[in-house]
């Protein structure tokens, strides 16, 4: 095509993309067009210590967006929100996972555990906990039963990480749910409450795994979302 982006014209425009991304109001933007509390669920992928606090994987850019998803987290349950959706991940020992990352959230161990941000939370009894073994939130859990068990959620809010793995599969999940099944609803996700991790060359080599340039591979994929019809938004207030 004559007017193609390249290059660095390409990321240029995701750029200025991110950089422009509108802001979200809960009651005007996802608790009005819903209905009702009920029908608004919050979702958050892979909040466990592995990613943020300790362990091969562990992210200062994961540690740094966890504040904001607490908070996000409080003020739903104060706008009425009962449906807290946590998928995570819980690898067996010997996880096939692990010949393409280091050893990461084994069962068991603390690595595993909810980040104490999130596990602190004094509603965490309303807290849906699915664990996975894998990347993807519905391949070999319970989260597709939990879907068809409570029809009356129809948007979904997606946080956590990282940006391109866990939480770019799990909103394409949902909102190809909602395509699948003909079903009104959205799947919205704040920027601000999703993170990825950095991993440079160096690193990478030392690891036996490709670098990855946190920054890039967070963009790329909210823009991705938001071309297949996922509501990014910079924040939710």
């Amino acid at each position: 095509m004559e007017h193609a982006l390249h290059g660095e014209s390409a990321l240029r425009f995701i750029d200025e993309w991110f950089t422009h991304l509108p802001e979200a109001q809960w009651e005007e933007d996802i608790l009005a067009p819903a209905g009702s509390p009920e029908a608004v669920a919050l979702f958050a992928v892979d909040t466990v210590n592995a990613f943020a606090h300790e362990g091969s994987l562990a992210s200062v850019r994961i540690r740094t967006m966890l504040p904001r998803l607490r908070n996000l987290f409080i003020r739903a349950h104060e706008w009425g929100t009962q449906n807290f959706v946590l998928v995570v991940d819980s690898h067996s020992d010997d996880a096939e996972e692990f010949r393409h990352f280091p050893a990461h959230a084994v069962r068991g161990t603390t690595e595993a555990r909810l980040v104490p941000e999130i596990a602190s939370l004094p509603f965490r009894d309303l807290f849906t906990v699915f664990v996975k073994n894998s990347f993807h939130p519905a391949t070999a859990t319970s989260l597709e039963p939990w879907l068809i068990d409570n029809p009356q959620v129809t948007h979904f809010v997606v946080t956590g990480c990282g940006t391109d793995l866990g939480v770019y599969l799990l909103a394409t999940y949902l909102h190809t749910h909602l395509l699948a099944h003909n079903l009104p609803g959205r799947v919205i996700v704040p920027a601000d409450c999703t993170d990825t991790y950095d991993i440079a060359p160096d690193l990478a080599q030392e690891l036996g795994i490709l670098p990855h340039p946190g920054d890039l591979c967070h963009k790329i994929a909210l823009y991705h979302l938001a071309m297949h019809g996922v509501k990014v938004v910079k924040d939710i207030r």
